[in-house]
């Protein structure tokens, strides 16, 4: 595989890094270059992404949070559950280098390939995906898993909530509301020998649980939540996951993204 698009310039876009391609899904690692991508020959995954950017323009891309900021989730499913919204506070920010080489990286595809992954469309689409697919682990349907992901993804978590405690499982599922933050920790485009161009971006994200366990220390260096003043519902904390996404660039067709791999912080609680 040779990587199209990387953190690297030079002359016309022509001469941009190359790579080897791992075609195994792996547990995912913090510090770790995504390395899932493998070809898969099932039925196409049309996720809610919205369509292609068309003409050249300045993708939105999120802003890391300000240190200090504090701000309150709104919405009804707190309310139907019982439980208020809390409120959280900014302490930190996301690695800087991560955000600006991502920035770059997204700003070259754009030029190329407009995509649109800097759009709201997106950022939305990626939102619904990963509600999907943590509400289809979390109640075991691994069949309609694989309307929205690859078949090894669809293995390796299958494997994973098979260790997890029912109370574990359950809790991976991810509402709207429950979203806190989502950022882009790496974006590439890739090559085969065959001259077949795909996608590839990883999204982390930052939500609300209600898991009791030990505190998510990557997701507390950024985020602080309030205590529960009156005790009468669950104390949440802010945890992390992880997801990849996957689209072969085909001229004049729709996007079409699959979900090529998954890590969520409630991994962790087995290892």
């Amino acid at each position: 595989m040779q990587r199209i698009t990387s953190f690297a310039t030079c002359r016309d876009l022509a001469g941009l890094a190359a790579a080897l391609f791992s075609k195994t899904v792996q547990p995912w690692k913090r510090t770790s270059r995504s390395a899932s991508y493998a070809p898969t020959h099932q039925q196409s995954t049309k996720l809610p992404f919205g369509q292609s950017v068309r003409g050249l323009r300045r993708p939105r891309i999120a802003v890391p949070p300000f240190a200090g900021h504090v701000h309150r989730l709104y919405g009804t499913a707190g309310e139907e559950r019982g439980s208020k919204n809390p409120v959280i506070t900014v302490v930190g920010i996301p690695d800087p280098i991560t955000w600006i080489r991502c920035k770059c990286d997204i700003l070259i595809i754009e030029l190329l390939f407009e995509l649109g992954l800097g759009s709201k469309e997106f950022e939305n689409g990626v939102k619904q995906a990963v509600v999907h697919a943590s509400q289809m682990m979390s109640s075991r349907q691994f069949a309609q898993l694989k309307r929205v992901a690859s078949n090894e993804t669809v293995q390796y978590v299958k494997k994973k909530c098979a260790s997890l405690s029912e109370e574990q499982r359950q809790a991976l599922a991810v509402s709207l509301e429950d979203i806190i933050f989502l950022l882009p920790e790496e974006v590439s485009v890739l090559q085969d020998d065959n001259g077949r161009k795909v996608c590839l971006i990883t999204m982390r994200l930052w939500f609300l649980s209600i898991l009791e366990g030990p505190d998510d220390h990557e997701a507390t260096k950024i985020f602080r939540v309030a205590p529960n003043g009156d005790g009468s519902s669950p104390q949440k904390k802010i945890v992390t996951a992880v997801y990849e996404f996957r689209q072969e660039l085909r001229t004049g067709m729709p996007p079409e993204w699959e979900i090529t791999n998954i890590w969520h912080w409630h991994w962790t609680l087995t290892e």
